[in-house]
This record gives structure tokens, sequence and C-alpha cells, in this order.
């Protein structure tokens, strides 16, 4: 039996390591490691199989070194032909496993899966929502966010089924309604106050302004709170400095609500 590089290496032709339309590259190398396994000793194809599964490890080496870009070398450099002297007309029938079983038998879950591209497609071929949550979670920690508390079920899965990338995912949840910062109550104001403003001009940029102009608001109730009381501002250029901010977001708080009430004056007139 011969067969060609492209059939037994499906889902590793492309760069970044990324999953098309076949197995992830990391499933590919234990499914044939454990078909050499299951060769008896001495037979020809169980060396041909552990080459195999040697060659498709050192070609998903290459495209994660790639970082995504697309690959310059085709798959043959890497894969080559496995011809295996095994007559299969005779052999049982396996069972009958999905992705999902194979991804999780190498022990794959939300909570350990690697917070990459690879990662991300190897929990999502896992196509557990309890998974895909764990994974989002360790997600939105590590940029200081999380999921609010009363987020509903349906609004969670809705926005991460729109995702089929780690890009396409950190695009949905930078305008999911669900995410919110996650707050030390011990930070320092100034740095909180800053923070706020930084999410503010995310939201904003995201399109939605009623969002950001709360956000915006809370950050000048703490800058204020900072000119007044934070002893920082008994140096006059400190207090210049966070003055000239509480100008600026105050102004920005103002905008945004003008333009929610023109559009509001708008809908009505219509």
């Amino acid at each position: 039996i011969r067969m060609p590089p492209e059939t037994v290496a499906s889902g590793i032709r492309g760069g970044g390591g990324q999953r098309r339309g076949g197995l992830p590259p990391p499933v590919r190398v234990r499914e044939a490691a454990e078909a050499a396994e299951l060769c008896p000793d001495g037979h020809p194809d169980r060396k041909a199989l552990s080459d195999h599964a040697q060659e498709i490890s050192a070609r998903a080496v290459y495209l994660d070194s790639l970082g995504g870009a697309p690959a310059s070398l085709p798959l043959e450099d890497h894969v080559g032909e496995v011809a295996l002297v095994m007559d299969l007309a005779s052999a049982q029938a396996p069972d009958d496993e999905g992705v999902a079983t194979l991804v999780a038998r190498g022990g794959t879950t939300g909570e350990n899966a690697a917070i990459s591209e690879e990662g991300y497609q190897l929990v999502a071929a896992l196509d557990s929502l309890k998974d895909m949550k764990a994974f989002v979670d360790r997600f939105l920690a590590a940029d200081g966010r999380r999921r609010a508390a009363a987020a509903e079920d349906a609004a969670i899965e809705a926005t991460l089924k729109s995702a089929s990338s780690l890009a396409s995912l950190r695009q949905a949840l930078s305008t999911a309604a669900w995410v919110e910062l996650d707050i030390d109550p011990n930070m320092d104001k100034l740095d909180l106050a800053m923070r706020f403003e930084k999410e503010a001009h995310a939201l904003e940029t995201a399109g939605r302004r009623e969002d950001a102009k709360n956000m915006y608001s809370r950050a000048l109730a703490v800058l204020q709170y900072v000119y007044k009381f934070d002893p920082r501002t008994k140096n006059a250029k400190i207090k210049d400095m966070i003055g000239k901010r509480v100008e600026e977001i105050s102004g920005k708080v103002t905008l945004l609500g003008d333009a929610r009430r023109a559009a509001r004056r708008r809908s009505a007139a219509q």
C-alpha cells in the first residue's frame, strides 16, 4: 500500500501549524506513533510508520517556527510517501472515534492548553463549551479581564461560536458585553484611572460608545479624587498633569453624551 504525503499528512500543509481540514499536527504525530507501536517487532511497517511520525513532527516544528507566515517549503520536503506491506482488507475495522475523542485522549483540556493558536485549535477540536470557557477565562485573565458574574451562557456561547482562530477570538471578546475588567481593589488610584481610560478608548474604538462613555466617567471620577486628595498632587507638575487629564476626559464624556443625545433625536424624528 502506497500513500502520498498529501493523504497521510493532511492538515499540516499550510503555515502556522493551523488545522486545515484535518487533525491538528500533534494528533497526526500521535496517531502515526501509536500505529507503529501496534505493529509487531520486526515488521517492516513498524519502522515505516515510526519514520513517518518523525517526518510529521519535523513538519509541525517547521510550521510553528513560521509564526503564522505562509510555508515556503512544500510538504514533500518534510513528509515522504509511506509504503506499507500489510494487507488491510482483512483488518478489523477500528472504533469510530471523532476528533474530539482523539484530542481528549491526548490529555488536552481548556485548563492546560497553551494560550496560542495551536492551543486554541486543540480546545476547539474538543467541541466542549466547558473547556472553551476555561480556556477563555485563562485568556482573559492574562489581559486583566474576566467573565462578568451575570454573564449568560447563551451570550457566551454565541461569542465563542463566532470565532475560528485565536485572533478572531480576541476580536470577539473585545466587543463582548459579558467581558469586564478584573480590578484589584488595592490598585494605585492613578493606575486605576489610567486603566479605566485605556479600556474606555478600546470600547470607543469597538463602536461601543455608551459603554465607552461610562468607562470614561469612571476614569474621570477616580482622577478627580486623585486631584483632590492624593499626596502626590503636592507636586505642582503632577497636579498640573492630572488636572489636564481631568479636562481631557471630561471633554470625552461630554462629547460622547452629546453624540448619544443627537442619535436619539434623529431616531425620534424618523
